[in-house]
């Protein structure tokens, strides 16, 4: 009963991470096409379609590398705040914290790579005129 009961944490648990790493990339992806203008912009000054490609890419791994360190960082408090009222072992689970890390990393890239790759495509006249609506 007891390993049931843990397995149904784990997997509650996996949900909320993942449906949190759908949320983000929902959020950065709409700040990424909200700014649209602002890369056609970028284009008609002359840069090139790579070159906006690792300006999108390099935002959203540093929105994604900001958001890891402060999530690590209010974690470990959370936790050190709860072992104040409930004393014992203090383990930290590194595996964990890098592979959630390292996914959330990989993923972001691999899907704001295609992202990026579509919004450099347009055409430059089009997304200057348009209102971003």
């Amino acid at each position: 009963m007891f390993y049931q009961r843990w397995g149904i944490f784990i997997v509650v648990i996996a949900t909320l991470v993942v449906s949190t790493m759908v949320g983000v990339f929902n959020s950065l992806a709409n700040n990424i096409y909200s700014k649209r203008k602002e890369f056609a912009v970028l284009r008609a000054m002359g840069v090139s379609q790579k070159g906006i490609c690792k300006v999108i890419l390099s935002q959203v791994n540093l929105y994604i590398v900001i958001g890891l360190i402060t999530g690590v960082v209010m974690g470990l408090l959370v936790t050190l705040i709860l072992l104040l009222m409930d004393p014992g072992k203090f383990i930290i689970d590194y595996k964990v914290i890098a592979i959630v890390s390292l996914s959330m990393l990989a993923s972001s890239t691999f899907i704001f790579w295609f992202v990026s790759k579509k919004i450099s495509s347009q055409e430059l006249s089009i997304e200057l005129t348009n209102d971003n609506k």
